[in-house]
C-alpha cells in the first residue's frame, strides 16, 4: 500500500471586508495614525492575513479561506503571491503587523485545529497578522515611526511597510 504525501508548501491568504462595508477597525487605526501626525492619510482598510505552512495544497488552502476564514456575505478572500509593488508616489501603503516567530499565535493555533477538524490536512504552522492598506501621502520613515507607536508593539511584533498597488 502506498501513501501519497502532500509536498510542504506555504500559502498566504488575505481576508478583508468587501468595499461596500464600513471598516470600523480601519477608522480606528486611521484615528490612531492621525494622532501620531499622519494627518494626510485619508483612509485605512484592515484585513487579516493567514500564513499556512505544511502539507496543504493550494486547493485545500482556498477551501480553508472560503469555509473557515471568511464570511461570504461581508468578506472576500484571496490567495496572495509575493509580487513587487510599483512605486506610486507614496499615495498608497501596505503595513503588515505580524507576531514575531517566538511569540505564540493562539488565533493561528485555532485555525490549525479547525482545519484538522474539517477533515483537511493539519498544517505544520499557521501564523496570523493584520494588514493595513493606507491611502494618502506619507514618507516611509514618518509612517514607520507612527506605525510602531500606534499599531504595533516592538516586543512582540514585526512590521513590514511597503508601497501598495492603488
Amino acid at each position: 500500500m502506498s501513501v501519497r504525501v502532500q509536498p510542504l508548501s506555504t500559502h498566504l491568504i488575505e481576508v478583508r471586508l468587501r468595499p461596500e462595508f464600513t471598516d470600523a477597525e480601519g477608522a480606528a487605526a486611521l484615528a490612531l495614525l492621525h494622532a501620531q501626525g499622519q494627518t494626510s492619510l485619508r483612509e485605512v482598510r484592515v484585513s487579516r492575513l493567514y500564513e499556512i505552512s505544511g502539507p496543504v495544497s493550494a486547493t485545500q488552502a482556498q477551501q480553508t479561506a472560503k469555509e473557515l476564514l471568511s464570511d461570504a456575505v461581508t468578506q472576500e478572500h484571496r490567495m496572495l503571491a509575493p509580487v513587487s509593488a510599483p512605486m506610486n508616489g507614496m499615495n498608497f501603503w501596505r503595513v503588515e503587523v505580524w507576531l514575531k516567530p517566538t511569540v505564540s499565535d493562539p488565533a493561528g493555533d485555532t485555525v490549525r485545529e479547525a482545519m484538522a477538524d474539517a477533515g483537511l490536512p493539519r498544517p505544520d504552522a499557521v501564523r496570523t497578522a493584520l494588514a493595513y492598506r493606507l491611502s494618502g501621502r506619507s514618507s516611509r520613515p514618518a509612517l514607520e515611526k507612527a506605525v510602531w507607536r500606534a499599531l504595533a508593539n516592538p516586543l512582540i511584533h514585526r512590521v513590514v511597510v511597503s508601497e501598495a498597488h492603488p
